[in-house]
């Protein structure tokens, strides 16, 4: 499945160090040879972090032309820019993979655009994943994996 992330931010966020690391990192690559059903649908991930005066409200769209589901993930700025590095990348982490799955669930629910096989549990686990491997979230059960051991 083919992912992209990129933002449109003032630059006191500092988003764009955010969008190099994660090139460097590449989340496409991470996701290029997964796939979750056969719709070969993409996803494009735009963060949107502005000023409020500018009344900016997320959009979602699906392009069928494109096979390619668009979605803003919206940020506060002011936490944004006050934020050091760290903070900034579990912010985005913790906002991409608890919205994500939330919106492409809608789709799936109405069985719309090809995502009504989608493995909606598989890529949520795939997100979460990446982000933890590139150190911008802590790992969800870290004493569970780190023993070895499962519940007793």
């Amino acid at each position: 499945m083919k992912l992209f992330v990129t933002s449109d931010a003032d630059k006191e966020t500092g988003l764009s160090e955010l969008i190099y690391e994660i090139n460097r990192s590449p989340m496409d690559d991470f996701f290029v040879n997964r796939f979750y059903d056969d719709s070969g649908v993409e996803m494009a991930i735009v963060l949107m972090c502005r000023g409020p005066q500018w009344s900016f409200k997320q959009r979602i769209r699906f392009v069928r032309k494109e096979n390619c589901l668009y979605m803003d993930i919206m940020l506060d700025l002011d936490v944004m820019s006050r934020a050091d590095l760290k903070a900034r990348k579990r912010i985005v982490g913790e906002k991409i993979v608890n919205e994500i799955p939330q919106i492409i669930a809608k789709y799936k629910a109405k069985g719309k655009y090809g995502f009504k096989d989608f493995d909606l549990l598989r890529f949520s686990s795939d997100l979460r994943e990446w982000f933890e491997q590139n150190g911008w979230m802590d790992q969800e059960f870290p004493h569970i994996i780190e023993s070895g051991g499962g519940l007793a």
